[in-house]
C-alpha cells in the first residue's frame, strides 16, 4: 500500500493521460493498496483517481496521525509523503514508519529548501519527487518502487525456502549420527537448544544464534566414522580408542568443508573441542583463534555431556556440570559463554528436555 500527502492541484493536470506500467500484471497490481493522505479533500480525490487508474486499491486519510492508524491495521507497501504538513511533517512520518513499519517511502515537496534528493534518501526514502510533476513520470516512479519491492519480497521468499532446505538437511545429518549411538540419542538436539538459548542471552544477532543452533545439531557428525561398538562401550576407553574418538571434529570438518553454507558451519564443527588455553583438539587453538560460535557450542556440549547418562557412567547432574564451567571459566571455556550458561540454568530460564 502507498501513502500520498498534500499534492498541489497543478500536479493533476491531464490526469486522464496517466499511464499504467504495462509490464506489471493486473493480478499483482490488484494485490497492492495505496493510502492517500492529504488535508485537502479535493487533492485526496484526484490522487485516488490516479491510484485507481494504475489498478491499485486505495485508502484515504486526512492527516499523518490518521495515516499511522491505517498503517497499523492495513498491509501498506509504499508511503508517498509531502514534506510540509500540519501536525506531523513528512520527515517525522518517515521516521515513525522506519521505527514501527516496513513500507517504502517516496518523499514529495514543492519547496526545494525543505529537502534535497540526497537528504530524502538519507532519511530512508526510496525516491524523491519535486512538485509540480508530470503524471506519467509519477506513475513510472510509483510502479518502479512497487516493482523493486516485489522483487525484494520474492528474493526473501527464495532465501526462506533455501533456509528450510538447509535446516532439513542438517536435521537429517543429525539423525544419522544419533541413529548409530542410542546412548547419546538427543545429545546434539539438547546441545543445540542450550547453545541457541545462550547465544540469545548474550544478545547475539538472531541470525548468528540460528547459525549456532544449526552447527550444534551436527557438531558430532564426524562420529559416523567411528565404530558403533566403540561409541556405546560400557567401560572407559583406552588411549588408542580415545584418540579415535578425538578424530571426529576433523572428520566432521572434512565432510562439511566443501559444502557451500552461508556461515562457517564446517569450522564451527571443527573447533567445538578447542579450549581457551590451547589444551583442546584437533588443532590446539587458543583465545581469539576460536570462533565465538564454537566457544558457545563448546560450553553447551560440556554441560549436556556431564549432566547426562553415558555408557560408561551414570549422569553426574547439572550441578556438577555448572561447577565445571565455573571452575574453568576463562581458562578452558569462554567467560561470557560460561556466564550465560550459568545464568540461564540457575535462573530457571532453560532446562534440558528428555525427549528429542
Amino acid at each position: 500500500m502507498i501513502v500520498f500527502f498534500d499534492f498541489s492541484a497543478a500536479c493533476f493536470d491531464n490526469i486522464d493521460n496517466a499511464s499504467t506500467d504495462r509490464n506489471m500484471s493486473e493480478s499483482i497490481q490488484q494485490q497492492m493498496a495505496i493510502l492517500v493522505v492529504d488535508d485537502e479533500p479535493s487533492i485526496r480525490h484526484l490522487v485516488e483517481k490516479t491510484v485507481h487508474r494504475n489498478n491499485y486499491a486505495c485508502f484515504t486519510a486526512s492527516n499523518g496521525e490518521e495515516a499511522l492508524e491505517i498503517l497499523a491495521r492495513e498491509a501498506v507497501d509504499v508511503v508517498i509523503t509531502d514534506i510540509a504538513m500540519p501536525r506531523m511533517d513528512g520527515i517525522q512520518l518517515t521516521e515513525r514508519i522506519r521505527q514501527h513499519h516496513d513500507q517504502d517511502v517516496i518523499m514529495m515537496t514543492g519547496y526545494i529548501k525543505d529537502v534535497t534528493y540526497e537528504n530524502a534518501i538519507a532519511k530512508g526514502a526510496s525516491d524523491f519527487i519535486q512538485k509540480p510533476f508530470d503524471l506519467r513520470e509519477f506513475s513510472i516512479r510509483l510502479n518502479r518502487v512497487i516493482r523493486e519491492r516485489l522483487m525484494r519480497r520474492e528474493l526473501k521468499q527464495s532465501l526462506d525456502q533455501s533456509q528450510k532446505i538447509l535446516e532439513g538437511m542438517i536435521h537429517s545429518l543429525s539423525l544419522t549420527v544419533e541413529a548409530r549411538d542410542p546412548y547419546t540419542s538427543g545429545h546434539q538436539k539438547r546441545v543445540a537448544d542450550l547453545a541457541f538459548a545462550m547465544a540469545r542471552h548474550m544478545a547475539l544477532p538472531e541470525e548468528q544464534a540460528g547459525n549456532i543452533h544449526m552447527a550444534s545439531l551436527v557438531h558430532d557428525l564426524g562420529k559416523i566414522s567411528i565404530p558403533a561398538e566403540l561409541l556405546s562401550k560400557p567401560s572407559r576407553l583406552s588411549e588408542t580408542e580415545f584418540n579415535l574418538i578425538k578424530s571426529h571434529p576433523q572428520v566432521g570438518f572434512d565432510i562439511l568443508k566443501d559444502v557451500s553454507f552461508p556461515f562457517p558451519l564446517a569450522e564451527i564443527v571443527h573447533q567445538h573441542h578447542e579450549r581457551r588455553d590451547g589444551s583442546g583438539y584437533p588443532k590446539g587453538l587458543s583465545g581469539s583463534e576460536i570462533l565465538c560460535e564454537a566457544s558457545i557450542l563448546a560450553v553447551a556440549d560440556v554441560v549436556e555431556a556431564i549432566s547426562s547418562h553415558r555408557p560408561y557412567r551414570p549422569a553426574l547432574g547439572i550441578d556438577v556440570a555448572l561447577e565445571e564451567i565455573s571452575k574453568n571459566r576463562g581458562k578452558l571455556y569462554d567467560a561470557d559463554a560460561a556466564d550465560a550458561c550459568h545464568e540461564l540454568i540457575r535462573n530457571e530460564k532453560f532446562e534440558f528436555h528428555a525427549s528429542n
